[in-house]
């Protein structure tokens, strides 16, 4: 995984930390429902430790206890060979033990919250204002969509929009939106550390071939 440095000094909790260059959206509703969605975190269960993979539960509008319990229900699933970011609250994040929190642009605090001080932190960010929000508080921000969106509709910013972004961020930035293994050389030529992807994986008939695959095009094979 890439190493950031100087988070803890300006955001609080780890001077020195290590960041996925992929992260896997394992959003419940892309995936197809819950029983679709356990059935892909199982198989990613099987790739290789050590890779520079992480597995952000993503479940929106589901009441916190049933959130709580997914995300839960994730980390049992992955049995501690992916670490798990929880898109949602901190203290959810914490209270289960996971490896970091997801902030959506929305919910970018602006300072980092008690709880989430240890934790790998990332936002989701549309425009650099919002990133100069999110690195007070963030590790790493996920910018997009740079591609249109196979997971829902929406216009793409395109890679030169990611480029002007990672020229200017102060933290790593991850590409999301319509990313495939052949898309991630074109992201990491405009600057991006890594991508984020949803659809690539959990609609994929093999979720640990896909994953095999993008993470051979973030290394250059």
């Amino acid at each position: 995984m890439a190493v950031a440095r100087g988070a803890g000094r300006e955001g609080g909790g780890l001077d020195e930390v290590r960041l996925p260059r992929l992260v896997v959206v394992a959003d419940v509703d892309a995936a197809g429902g819950e029983s679709a969605w356990a059935e892909v975190l199982r198989r990613l269960a099987q790739i290789p430790a050590g890779l520079p993979v992480a597995v952000q539960v993503r479940a929106k509008g589901r009441s916190l206890p049933a959130l709580r319990e997914l995300a839960a229900r994730a980390r049992e699933l992955l049995a501690g060979r992916l670490p798990v970011v929880l898109n949602g609250p901190a203290a959810v994040a914490q209270e289960l033990r996971l490896a970091g929190v997801h902030w959506p642009e929305a919910e970018i605090p602006g300072a980092v919250p008690t709880e989430a001080r240890h934790l790998l932190r990332s936002a989701s960010v549309h425009s650099e204002a919002a990133a100069r929000r999110a690195e007070r508080v963030a590790h790493y921000l996920v910018f997009g969509p740079v591609f249109p969106p196979g997971s829902k509709g929406g216009p793409a910013v395109g890679l030169e929009a990611l480029q002007r972004l990672c020229a200017v961020s102060r933290r790593p930035v991850l590409a999301v939106g319509g990313i495939t293994a052949e898309r991630v050389a074109d992201c990491l030529a405009a600057g991006a550390a890594g991508v984020a992807v949803v659809s690539a994986v959990v609609r994929a008939p093999d979720p640990a071939s896909a994953v095999a695959r993008l993470v051979d095009a973030l290394q250059g094979r």
